[in-house]
């Protein structure tokens, strides 16, 4: 719903585009995706114009203030609002304080049949393990919208992640060409937002899930097992079960250290959030099998071409 530059790809909808969409979309049972916030390009640019009038280009600050959480608010509102008609999903919840309160309600009392809920959430690795507070100016890999709030609001963001409130984790990867980044003039305002390093999200995820107690059962709920329900194909993904397809993890919750100490396919330049001086990480793939073919062995750090197709939901 937020408006972007013509080379993100993809054009914001207003309000009422998005409630039409929804009456469209629910005769078929699909849900919709959305970013959730919601302003005008007049007020979009002038809040950047406010934030960066007096701040360096530099400052993560003046890039969180130029994004404010009640543009996402206002947005999930409209979401809410769009359940009456249609399956709703929202992407990379950053806002916990305001938000939340919204999607509980909904969830709450907008339910299909079966008794589920219509609204669906999820947030993502960079913001349950950073906050405002770990971000240095100037750092143009972190940029990303909605921005990556305080520390209370991260935390809130986990409890409503442990409590079900959100559904799942996923990426909000953005790769581009590295001059994109502004990674040598430091200029967060003008850099491209969005963030690299989609291969180290499960290590991002684990490092702060594990001092909260969470298990690998919560992983995989999280990461695959409510995402494979979110896009209609729990009956194949999302389970290691009889008749489901065996795509599996061979993860190693143990393992500490830099995310690329045991990798030669990572990230060829350094612009992933998890390449920060002294990064220490938790957990490691050491395999990945899709449809039950070996796509990638952690031991040898070798990655093998899959036969056939692995897009296809046939058992």
């Amino acid at each position: 719903m937020a408006p972007l530059p013509p080379a993100a790809g993809y054009q914001a909808v207003t309000p009422e585009q998005l409630l039409q969409a929804a009456k469209i979309c629910g005769r078929t049972g699909k849900p919709i995706l959305v970013h959730s916030e919601l302003m005008t390009l007049h007020e979009s640019q002038q809040a950047e114009n406010e934030a960066y009038s007096s701040a360096d280009p530099s400052s993560y600050v003046a890039h969180v203030q130029s994004r404010p959480a009640k543009w996402e608010q206002d947005a999930v509102q409209v979401v809410c609002a769009a359940t009456k008609y249609c399956r709703m999903h929202i992407v990379h919840l950053s806002d916990a304080q305001g938000c939340l309160p919204l999607i509980q309600n909904c969830k709450e009392t907008v339910r299909d049949s079966y008794g589920r809920p219509l609204l669906t959430v999820e947030t993502c690795p960079h913001y349950l393990l950073l906050d405002e507070s770990k971000v240095s100016d100037g750092d143009t890999r972190i940029k990303c919208f909605p921005p990556i709030r305080s520390a209370e609001n991260r935390e809130q963001l986990w409890a409503g992640l442990k409590s079900g409130l959100i559904d799942m984790i996923a990426s909000d990867h953005s790769p581009c060409e590295p001059p994109m980044r502004n990674m040598e003039s430091k200029n967060l305002q003008t850099a491209w937002g969005g963030l690299s390093g989609l291969q180290y999200q499960l290590q991002a995820t684990w490092t702060d899930a594990v001092p909260r107690l969470c298990a690998p059962a919560d992983m995989a709920k999280w990461w695959s097992e409510n995402p494979a329900h979110l896009v209609g194909l729990d009956k194949y993904k999302g389970k290691i079960k009889v008749q489901y397809q065996a795509d599996l993890c061979w993860w190693d919750p143990d393992y500490m250290g830099a995310p690329n100490d045991y990798s030669r396919e990572y990230h060829r330049w350094k612009g992933t959030t998890y390449f920060a001086e002294n990064v220490q990480m938790v957990g490691r793939v050491l395999g990945t099998w899709v449809k039950g073919q070996r796509v990638y062995d952690g031991l040898l750090d070798q990655h093998y071409s899959p036969k056939g197709s692995l897009l296809t939901c046939e058992r």
